[in-house]
């Protein structure tokens, strides 16, 4: 297949579908599985209390709020801001199930000019309509959405919650990996078997046979043997034997593609695992981790977190990684983990974090 041996096909076809599914669930996917988490962090707060985010993002732009100048709007809430002489209506809508249309757009730009206001910004955290977009660019209104928000207030929102949306997005990033993962396996398996099928047939070896001996026309010319159990016809003092078939000629015959094959072998192994099976993987290595000299305990916190407690506090050492990895890299689903190296309980050190590469 395109001149490549189909274990290097198929080789290649893995890696470039590990490289795409670790960019899109890694990078793409990840960022808007945080927006979509942090647009309904915001959803359950209070409307002062995600309106006061929105402030402190206008503050970071240089827009103040006047005295006095909250009121109710249309089915949310408005403030007067300035920038200079610039003056600046903000209109507030809180909760997802906000849709923005045209006819909102139209009660808000009026509110603008009631307000005597030089531009206006509607934010809210649902969406809005295409049309809507469309007429807010020609009265001068600026539309925020959920998605466009939450980048915005994010700095302003409490860590606390920050990071339990970043682990709420990581839990279902990592779902998506663990399905990219078994399908770039089964598209290497899929490459390999076409490449394999569609690879020329060899020419069957063929079995060597003796010629024929010429006949004796004389008086006492032999009978010649028939395919009986009857023993070889000898000839001039020789005997014809027929010659045993050869050996078959192996596929693959350089060390690059045999070590390949076995790699290979070795992914399809871990596919065809059990959940189960996996899992006692897991415990047998983090069990071997325990066991060393200068670890008390070790356990998985995550799917790629082993967490080792060390022994005495002068464990952290490149000796400690260098055997819990040598350890781990022999399961090949654990190759690259992500080591969390705590100090002995009731000791004042730090934790430590190493990779196995």
């Amino acid at each position: 297949m395109f001149g490549l041996s189909p274990l290097v096909a198929a080789l290649v076809a893995t890696i470039a579908a590990l490289v795409a599914s670790t960019w899109w669930f890694g990078v793409h996917r990840r960022r808007l599985a945080e927006t979509q988490a942090g647009v309904q962090a915001l959803a359950g707060m209070k409307w002062r209390e995600c309106a006061g985010l929105v402030l402190q993002a206008m503050e970071e732009k240089g827009y103040k709020e006047l005295p006095s100048s909250r009121q109710p709007g249309d089915g949310g809430a408005e403030f007067l801001l300035v920038k200079g002489d610039e003056r600046c209506l903000l209109g507030y809508k809180h909760g997802t199930a906000y849709r923005l249309g045209e006819a909102n757009v139209r009660d808000f730009a009026n509110a603008v000019q009631l307000q005597g206001a030089t531009s206006g910004m509607l934010v809210t955290l649902g969406s809005a309509e295409g049309f809507a977009r469309d007429l807010a660019r020609r009265y001068g209104v600026d539309l925020t959405d959920g998605r466009s928000l939450w980048p915005q207030v994010e700095p302003f929102a409490a860590p606390q919650m920050v990071v339990a949306i970043r682990e709420q997005a990581a839990g279902e990033i990592r779902k998506g990996q663990r399905t990219g993962i078994i399908a770039s396996i089964a598209l290497g398996l899929v490459v390999f078997a076409l490449g394999y099928a569609m690879q020329p047939s060899e020419p069957s070896s063929m079995v060597n046979t003796p010629a024929s001996t010429p006949a004796n026309t004389g008086p006492g010319a032999a009978a010649p043997a028939d395919d009986t159990d009857e023993p070889a016809v000898e000839t001039s003092g020789e005997t014809t034997v027929a010659a045993e078939p050869e050996a078959p000629v192996s596929r693959f015959t350089d060390q690059a593609s045999r070590d390949a094959e076995g790699a290979l072998r070795e992914l399809e192994e871990v596919a065809k695992l059990t959940e189960q099976q996996r899992l006692e993987r897991r415990l047998a290595a983090a069990t071997e981790v325990g066991e060393l000299e200068a670890a008390d305990s070790a356990g998985w916190s995550t799917q790629s977190t082993l967490v080792i407690r060390m022994n005495r506090p002068d464990g952290i050492d490149t000796g400690l990684v260098n055997e819990a990895c040598a350890i781990l890299v022999q399961y090949e689903e654990l190759r690259s983990p992500r080591l969390q190296l705590e100090p002995p309980a009731g000791t004042a050190g730090q934790v430590r974090w190493r990779q196995c590469q």
